[in-house]
């Protein structure tokens, strides 16, 4: 009897160890996308200032249809914060890009922002 007991135990023992193991790896999954998330709402909303700007006129602090001059602080962004670096990567006259750069083992993304798009580049 006192065999089974030992082996159930290293069994239970085996079990909590591996459940462990796979809830620290699935905190980790969801820590990176909920910091991911957290990037994309920044970068979405700079881009909406950022798409007001374009179309305000020149007169009127706007770029008048134009993304050359934009930088982070007119599409409020702060170059470094708690979780990524911000910056603006290419600029013309119907686009820009703003990049990502996470502070955790994140990869790099990117925005590329229009008149009246955005779209992604992981």
């Amino acid at each position: 009897m006192g065999q089974q007991q030992l082996l159930l135990v290293i069994l239970v023992a085996i079990i909590i160890g591996l459940a462990t193991i796979l809830g620290l790896v699935l905190f980790e999954n969801f820590r990176d996308d909920s910091i991911k998330d957290l990037i994309k709402q920044d970068m979405m909303e700079a881009a909406g200032i950022a798409q007001k700007f374009y179309t305000r006129p020149i007169g009127l602090g706007g770029g008048g249809e134009s993304f050359v001059n934009i930088t982070l602080d007119i599409i409020n962004l702060d170059s470094s914060n708690i979780v990524t670096r911000f910056t603006i990567s290419e600029t013309a006259e119907t686009y820009f890009k703003i990049e990502a750069d996470p502070i955790a083992d994140i990869d790099n993304f990117t925005a590329v922002v229009y008149r009246n798009r955005i779209e992604w580049e992981e």
